[in-house]
């Protein structure tokens, strides 16, 4: 029987419903997996009208097995009336909100396998209540995880963040030795629990330009990055840095490593999003079950006005169902 995969389907402003929806009716999805959208079935019937998706959709309030081709679709919120695209909302984070809790206990109780979380706004969560977070707080909130993080990969590029979503003024006060030591270990922990690597290399990178010209730039790499890749190294993983990070992720340096290590958001996903955004991936590691998305946000400046690229979801969703097999038979 194919797994089931729990679709979070997003901010109701983006393109995040409408990527749900295409994706659930992909044939590559459909081949390995039984895609269940967490949501409003209502909501999604009129916007499949709107943008021309012809797809059945078949909404009940409990999780059950397809019986013919429609896309199955939880109801767990219910959108009131026909919400204003292209912006954040109240209403917005309150229905994404309630799909990510929904999914997420699934997940965990096994009755799905995982779930993929379309593009919310931060900023509809946090009008919402919960916060100024995206999916990988939240779902280490509602889990009870304290070791967690963000691999976001690309092909064999794969980078992990020792700080996630906060104001770049703010990281160097979040970087500590042992935050940087407990990011390298789970890096290593979960290159060999989902990709099969048990010897992973990881390059880790600086903070400052030029890696602080030995200390007159900055001293984040001296007191901080260079004490916790040699704690790594004492304890065997094979950590290697810090490298600058104008040049770690070039493709004849950045192939010598499993993993990247970056210091903060932007510096590891420029480097990423270099060639477009279809085949990224985001996975969060350290919490209990498996959780995939695609690599881009809510593209509020489409929605609604243009068809949107599936693309993205459709390979978080391939990651996540191989994820999931390797998990099973690993036992």
């Amino acid at each position: 029987m194919k797994p089931r995969i729990a679709f979070c389907m997003g901010d109701i402003g983006g393109i995040g419903p409408e990527i749900s929806l295409r994706a659930a009716c992909s044939p590559s999805v459909n081949k390995v997996c039984e895609p269940v959208i967490v949501g409003d079935s209502r909501f999604l019937r009129g916007l499949a009208r709107r943008t021309g998706i012809k797809v059945k959709l078949k909404g009940s309030a409990t999780l059950r097995r397809r019986a013919d081709e429609s896309v199955a679709v939880l109801d767990v919120a219910r959108v009131p009336g026909r919400p204003t695209m292209g912006r954040s909302s109240r209403v917005a984070g309150l229905v994404a909100g309630r799909a990510v809790e929904e999914a997420v206990r699934l997940a965990v109780s096994g009755d799905v396998a995982g779930l993929v979380t379309a593009p919310v706004s931060k900023e509809s969560l946090a009008l919402a209540g919960y916060g100024m977070v995206g999916h990988t707080e939240l779902i280490a909130r509602l889990t009870g995880s304290e070791t967690y993080g963000m691999m976001i990969l690309r092909g064999n590029l794969r980078i992990v963040f020792a700080t996630s979503h906060v104001a770049l003024r703010s990281v160097a006060r979040r970087l500590t030795k042992r935050g940087l030591l407990t990011t390298i270990k789970l890096t290593r922990d979960y290159l060999n629990l989902y990709m099969g690597i048990p010897d992973a290399r990881i390059g880790v990178a600086c903070l400052n330009p030029h890696c602080g010209e030995g200390g007159r730039v900055g001293r984040e790499e001296k007191n901080i990055i260079e004490p916790a890749v040699q704690m790594a190294r004492d304890q065997g993983i094979c950590a290697d840095g810090p490298y600058p990070a104008d040049s770690i992720y070039r493709p004849a340096f950045a192939d010598g490593f499993d993993a990247i290590v970056a210091m903060y958001h932007d510096q590891g996903m420029i480097p990423l999003r270099q060639r477009g955004h279809d085949d990224v991936v985001n996975i969060t590691i350290g919490v209990p079950c498996v959780r995939t998305s695609p690599g881009h946000g809510t593209a509020f400046d489409i929605a609604g006005k243009c068809p949107a690229s599936e693309k993205s979801m459709v390979k978080a969703t391939l990651e996540c169902v191989r994820i999931a097999k390797r998990l099973r038979h690993a036992g």
